[in-house]
């Protein structure tokens, strides 16, 4: 029977014996991740134990064509390299627009708002004299 095909297709066979403990362990964990077979349970864990790498960059054709041309004029060494600088850059403005610009967006609303109040405030005081 046919396994379900993994990302990468699987082209070498591995003959693994295992004691009934360690049999028992894989279907547990075959069982517990929903996984069609005890091969996908196996590779499963061998992906889980592969050193952290740089994940596959998924964006349009035209941002990876514009990130490799930075790349080419020598800001970074790679595309991740100049993924992680950009990160930084937006995380330095956010920070710097967290800390300065948003207290005065603040600042202002809060003039607005009393403003408007005072304003509402003499329109009654007004209203109310024109009245008597």
């Amino acid at each position: 029977m046919q396994s379900a095909k993994t990302p990468g297709a699987a082209t070498r066979f591995l003959g693994v014996r295992l004691s009934e403990e360690e049999l028992s362990l894989l279907d547990r964990l075959r069982a517990e991740r929903s996984l069609d077979s005890r091969s996908a349970a196996v590779r499963a864990l061998v992906r889980e134990g592969a050193p952290p790498g740089r994940a596959a960059i998924d964006l349009p054709a035209t941002v990876l064509a514009e990130l490799a041309e930075l790349v080419e004029d020598g800001y970074a060494h790679d595309v991740h390299g100049l993924l992680d600088a950009i990160v930084a850059l937006g995380l330095k403005e956010m920070v710097r627009t967290h800390t300065e610009s948003l207290p005065a967006m603040r600042d202002h609303a809060r003039a607005v708002r009393d403003r408007r109040a005072s304003r509402r405030r003499a329109d009654r005081e007004g209203r109310g004299l024109l009245e008597r």
